[in-house]
């Protein structure tokens, strides 16, 4: 609750008691307006707002009991905006003696349809006096707060309020200088599904209510990933927090052993341990460790969910590492195909950056920019493997050696994710005897491939293979002779994942960045040529 929203409910409950007392004097038919009428007039005058009552009702004997309808307290009068705090039923009990009492006791109240609207911070709110004493001290044995909602109001009124809904809250021994031990079940929005939380809360910050401590644990059960497009699977998580509202430190660990998605729709069983500080006052979260573990792999991640004051929902910011990961485990979460097309080991380094866009799906938001490297990579497709190994034996010099089989494979690449297209600025594959440079897109959804690209091979290109072609293509050798590689050549990559195709690319033009050095190279070397020829004729004419 915000600040005010626990004076008014105090400010109602001892009110609503102390004049009861009173009530208990007046013998008359009209006790109950004069209770109503003498609330109103307080709260009113206390809190400078208009305060409406629908109905109070009070019992003295044996006990006190007093019960409020449609308790309505506007901010400051303001009617731009929702009611500030909203009762639909208030009910207090407590015992006649207590009441004498320093301090005054209430045994219990209950709040049935509580709701809180909290206006934006003004520019210049008033300071309190930190050494005021609080009016009306008194200590409530039970507070239960059933189907209670808090609205944090935007500045912007067009934009989407920030609200909280609990469902049942249980606080005891409710004081304004201790913490009161409290328990609670929320139902969480996105995603959908159930929080249980206990701790301590308080002593209440009247003038700072951000600073008000608040520590306790909390259970998230049967959390419906599929509430948010993109992903699925049924997510639990325990863990604890402490720090005050506005800096809340939280640690825990979630488990999902049906986490998948939508690209892929392979489910793996993935669980992580989390470190975060979160902002209870609007609900940022800025993750300072998140460590998920998946198959044979570990995801290294830090960032922050964060609301876009423009779009009116959170946006993700992460950073994440791979050091120790499978490159298999990798495509077997992204790609559709029941068998990764390659296993081997994986490094990598990348931005996630998922802008708020609500109702959109994740994948359709999702923009990835980072590097990564596979080492020791073996192809699950025989024929894919096949042609690799040929790969090698040729850039070898050894096209018919048997012996060479089986050729592990290294990547290397940067890329950039945007609307389901890959973009790779460099990609780097080599196998003993050659290597590829590359650039190139890949199509997530069509999963087509487009690559261009050298092929550099250790052999000479009469060394590539036997016989009379090898005679034949000697005389090719010195044209294909490139870089320090014994063969390069232009090659392109095209067709689907499952089935790519390989061929040479001699009718790309400039593109090709290794031709374009050749041409300065050349064009380099005529200029030079020209200059000396001059400075040569400069020294005849002058020897003439």
């Amino acid at each position: 609750m915000s600040k005010t929203a626990v004076r008014v409910v105090l400010s109602v409950v001892a009110i609503i008691v102390l004049l009861g007392l009173a009530a208990s004097l007046i013998l008359t038919f009209g006790y109950r307006n004069y209770v109503k009428n003498a609330v109103v007039t307080v709260l009113q005058d206390r809190f400078h707002s208009d305060v409406q009552i629908k109905d109070i009702r009070v019992v003295i004997f044996p006990r006190i009991y007093a019960t409020a309808t449609g308790v309505t307290l506007l901010y400051h009068d303001r009617t731009d905006i929702p009611p500030f705090l909203i009762i639909d039923k208030l009910e207090v009990a407590a015992d006649f003696w207590s009441l004498f009492k320093a301090p005054r006791r209430v045994s219990s109240v209950h709040l049935i349809g509580l709701q809180i609207h909290v206006p934006p911070r003004e520019p210049s709110p008033k300071v309190e006096n930190p050494n005021r004493k609080p009016r009306l001290p008194v200590i409530i044995d039970k507070i239960i707060c059933d189907e209670t909602t808090f609205v944090m109001l935007p500045k912007d009124p067009t934009k989407i309020p920030m609200q909280f809904d609990i469902h049942h809250l249980v606080m005891n021994e409710f004081r304004p200088d201790g913490p009161a031990d409290f328990h609670a079940t929320l139902r969480n929005p996105k995603p959908v599904g159930g929080i249980e939380t206990q701790g301590q809360f308080g002593p209440w910050q009247a003038d700072e209510p951000s600073q008000t401590p608040v520590r306790g644990t909390f259970s998230f059960t049967n959390a419906d990933l599929g509430t948010l497009k993109g992903i699925t699977g049924i997510l639990s998580s325990k863990g604890g927090y402490d720090g005050v509202l506005d800096h809340l430190n939280v640690e825990g660990d979630t488990d999902t052993p049906d986490f998948a998605l939508r690209t892929s729709a392979h489910p793996v069983d993935l669980k992580a341990h989390y470190v975060a500080v979160v902002d209870g006052t609007n609900g940022n979260t800025y993750l300072k460790s998140v460590v998920a573990h998946f198959r044979n792999s570990t995801i290294n991640t830090s960032g922050e969910v964060v609301k876009n004051p423009d779009a009116g929902a959170r946006g993700v910011i992460l950073d994440a590492t791979v050091d120790q990961g499978r490159v298999d485990d990798m495509l077997y979460l992204v790609v559709k195909s029941d068998k990764p097309v390659m296993h081997g080991g994986i490094k990598l380094t990348a931005r996630i950056d998922l802008p708020p866009r609500p109702g959109v799906d994740l994948f359709d938001r999702l923009i990835l920019n980072g590097k990564f490297s596979v080492a020791d990579a073996h192809f699950t497709s025989e024929s894919v493997q096949q042609k690799v190994d040929s790969l090698s034996r040729r850039g070898q010099g050894e096209p018919k050696n048997g012996d060479i089989e089986d050729v592990v494979s290294n990547l290397n690449g940067s890329f950039m994710l945007k609307d389901h297209l890959v973009d790779f600025s460099s990609l780097t594959f080599d196998v003993s005897g050659a290597k590829v440079d590359l650039a190139g897109s890949y199509d997530m959804n069509s999963e087509q491939l487009d690559f261009a690209g050298h092929l550099s091979l250790n052999a000479k290109l009469s060394q590539t293979t036997t016989g009379a072609k090898s005679v034949i293509l000697r005389a090719f050798d010195p044209f294909f002779h490139k870089n320090g590689a014994g063969t390069s050549l232009p090659i392109r990559i095209t067709g689907s994942r499952s089935s790519p195709s390989f061929g040479l690319d001699f009718h790309r033009k400039d593109n090709d960045k290794d031709s374009d050095k050749d041409k300065a190279t050349k064009k380099e070397a005529k200029k030079k040529e020209k200059e000396d020829q001059k400075q040569q004729k400069a020294k005849e004419d002058a020897g003439t």
